[in-house]
């Protein structure tokens, strides 16, 4: 009679063993990666929840049923799928060699089902269409998620980071093993300008890509263009950024000394270049921001940063090369090499916090 009183989905015949049956085992894996409980209550009194005291997980009796009910549901599915990959791979194969042609997997409508049969044919990734089903899907159920799985869309948001992440970091190094040209670079820096945020300690926002800095606004012609100019987002003072390429050189190639290199004429030529940006737009901020209509900018203290080259290899021409530009006190210089591998440590860092919260 106590065997009989069980929920569904308990082996109920103690010559078979009791417990939950095999393909409900998941819900105990569940439980052990949520809690480090010994035990399982299925209560229809009880919501489910989590006596951390006496170590009793327990859920609700409607939550289990429903969790039985989908994953009896997966499994059928599962089932059909396989069969249907099985029943057309043993098909092929004979056809193949009677030389007959080969027939198609019969993957069903239902999208469960769709994706099983991908994956048992090894075709795991989703097609344009599915992809689009799954993303407005999320678009439309973004909101009820956030109130009821808060932590199950922040671990989603972490992983969709680390993907466009990991992206940006294989075409970064993509484009730093190609000889490009200037404009590439910008074009890169203006489609992902936080990458601009980590070359400084405080937080920044573009105002303007090629922006004239000695013409009567920011986007008119003049004499002095520079790459970027942004602000201290708090404070509204501004920066200037000049971006030069990878493969610009950044010390010459004969030492001076024994032990000591100096500046590139590419790198000399560079600072002296955002300095006189910096000295035009001080001398015209008062006329650009009244004919640009942009009030929110300062030029308290112009920073100026220079993205150029690689950091040098040897102790010497390091020591040459650290020595110089930190002795530039008016212009910041910072190596492409320098800011991958920011965006490679920002990536590190995210994917630590994403251990942490699938724990």
């Amino acid at each position: 009679m106590i065997l009989e009183s069980l929920p569904s989905g308990f082996t109920k015949d103690y010559e078979y063993g009791l417990g939950l049956a095999k393909d409900f085992l998941s819900i105990i894996q569940a439980v052990e990666e949520l809690s480090s409980c010994c035990h399982i209550v299925i209560s229809v009194s009880h919501l489910t929840s989590i006596d951390y005291e006496h170590k009793i997980f327990f859920i609700a009796y409607d939550g289990f049923e429903k969790a039985r009910k989908c994953l009896n549901n997966i499994t059928n599915l599962g089932r059909t799928a396989a069969r249907s990959v099985k029943e057309a791979t043993a098909y092929n194969i004979l056809a193949e060699e009677l030389g007959r042609p080969a027939k198609a997997v019969k993957a069903g409508r239902h999208p469960l089902r769709k994706l099983i049969t991908k994956v048992a044919q090894g075709e795991e990734p989703l097609s344009d269409d599915d992809q689009e089903v799954v993303l407005n899907l999320l678009a439309r159920q973004t909101k009820s998620v956030a109130e009821a799985k808060p932590e199950k869309l922040a671990k989603l948001q972490s992983d969709i980071e680390l993907v466009t992440l990991e992206l940006l970091i294989e075409r970064y190094e993509g484009m730093m093993a190609q000889s490009l040209n200037e404009d590439h670079w910008q074009a890169f820096f203006n489609e992902n300008p936080f990458i601009l945020n980590m070359a400084f300690g405080y937080p920044v926002v573009k105002v303007q890509d090629q922006a004239s800095v000695g013409g009567r606004k920011l986007t008119g012609s003049g004499e002095k263009i520079t790459d970027f100019l942004v602000k201290n987002s708090l404070t509204n003072n501004t920066a200037i950024f000049e971006v030069k390429t990878p493969k610009t050189l950044v010390l010459n190639n004969d030492a001076l000394r024994a032990g000591i290199y100096t500046p590139s004429a590419k790198l000399s030529g560079a600072i002296n270049q955002a300095l006189d940006q910096k000295y035009q737009f001080q001398r015209h901020i008062a006329q650009i921001k009244d004919n640009s209509r942009v009030y929110d900018i300062e030029s308290y203290s112009v920073h100026c940063c220079l993205i150029i080259g690689v950091t040098p290899s040897g102790e010497d021409r390091l020591k040459s090369f650290e020595m110089f530009r930190h002795n530039s006190k008016d212009v910041e210089i910072v190596t492409f090499d320098e800011l991958l591998e920011k965006l490679k440590q920002l990536h590190n860092f995210l994917k630590i916090q994403s251990g942490d919260l699938s724990l």
